[in-house]
């Protein structure tokens, strides 16, 4: 509690975790619950706005007020929820801090909403939408149960459309039926909507984590050897197209703000801007203020009955120690521009003097970038 309110009136991003989804993806590896029972969905919110209330309530107590620049809806499939459930989030966030935020982000499940949804939530603030494409190839669609063609991306992305919110795509790499050839497909199909921002990842098929991705044969896998060579021509491809290429894995129009102002990561990716702190709001989600992290509880009934209680429905929380943030400063580094900044290098040597008394050689250096660099990519 001492960190938070040490930086309770230092720029937010607050993300929200919806948790519910309308269908099963296969390769998803998020935190989610698939259901289309309003009652549930709406049981969830009620909760979910009185958790922000024990917020607001919180900062009351204490003389404070937020000062919110960023909000992130994720999930999940923040657009499962219907418009009036949307519409009193929305408010409800807005009594925490009456100031307009600088970007309102949402991910969307494109088969859930129609052009009409997308102007509501334009019409609530929202000022950049994700839209998770992963792939455009109909065989590799079926395959992780995600069948959304090229027409319905299109009956969405409207000009009245693009002309109010920016536009960001996800794509994924290593899906079963992917191929190179594949790849450079999708891509060019992803060139015709000209999307302002596409984040690039890779699958991670973990069976033993979701059990769902069993339903994923890998047989039907790439061979590991080509996920290089996968991620190397969409980068290619990207930048000779005019996007900048960002940190590790974004890549940005040139005026898209992600590429004009020196950027940071949190745990939702890359974004421009000096805002570092995040406050995670709904069961799952994650805490970073200064040195701390917490995550929400995972359980929904454990969720409900700490927001019930009047609690923080927080489930673990760790507080980094000097040679954490040292670690931290130098991976952060290494994911938002590709090299060791001063500063982390500076840290870096220093760190290599605690391990041992004599001045730092040159070969301290180079153990510690590469072991950085290992756990960074890996």
């Amino acid at each position: 509690m001492r960190e938070f309110l040490e930086h309770c009136e230092k720029p937010l991003h607050v993300y929200l975790h919806i948790p519910f989804c309308k269908k099963l993806c296969h390769y998803c590896i998020c935190n989610i619950v698939v259901t289309n029972d309003r009652s549930k969905i709406q049981f969830f919110l009620d909760h979910l706005l009185k958790e922000i209330d024990n917020l607001k309530a919180f900062y009351e107590r204490h003389g404070k007020t937020p000062r919110i620049e960023e909000i992130h809806f994720g999930g999940g499939t923040p657009s499962h929820l219907d418009r009036a459930q949307f519409s009193s989030l929305r408010d409800k966030l807005g009594s925490l801090d009456h100031s307009r935020p600088r970007e309102v982000a949402m991910e969307i499940d494109p088969r859930t909403v129609n052009e009409a949804d997308l102007l509501f939530y334009a019409s609530q603030g929202v000022t950049r939408i994700s839209f998770g494409i992963q792939d455009f190839n109909d065989r590799v669609q079926k395959a992780i149960n995600r069948e959304q063609p090229p027409e319905l991306i299109e009956g969405l992305l409207t000009s009245e459309v693009t002309s109010r919110l920016s536009v960001n795509f996800d794509l994924l790499y290593g899906l079963p039926f992917q191929s190179r050839k594949t790849i450079r497909e999708t891509l060019e199909t992803v060139k015709k909507f000209s999307p302002d921002r596409i984040t690039v990842l890779k699958y991670c098929h973990a069976p033993e984590l979701r059990k769902h991705m069993k339903l994923i044969n890998v047989s039907d896998l790439p061979p590991q050897e080509e996920l290089p060579l996968m991620f190397l021509d969409i980068a290619e491809y990207l930048v000779d197209e005019g996007y900048v290429w960002i940190g590790l894995d974004h890549f940005a129009k040139p005026w898209d703000s992600l590429s004009m102002n020196p950027v940071v990561r949190t745990f939702n990716g890359f974004k421009p801007g000096p805002v570092k702190d995040m406050i995670g709001l709904g069961p799952t989600s994650t805490h970073s203020i200064g040195n701390c992290y917490a995550q929400n509880h995972y359980d929904l009934n454990n969720y409900y009955n700490a927001v019930n209680r009047g609690e923080f429905p927080i489930e673990r929380g760790y507080l980094l120690t000097q040679e954490d943030e040292i670690r931290r400063e130098a991976i952060f580094s290494l994911l938002c521009a590709r090299d060791l900044s001063d500063g982390a290098r500076f840290l870096l040597r220093n760190l290599c003097k605690e391990f041992d008394n004599k001045d730092t050689e040159p070969e301290h250096m180079r153990i510690a970038q590469k072991t950085i660099t290992r756990r960074a990519v890996a």
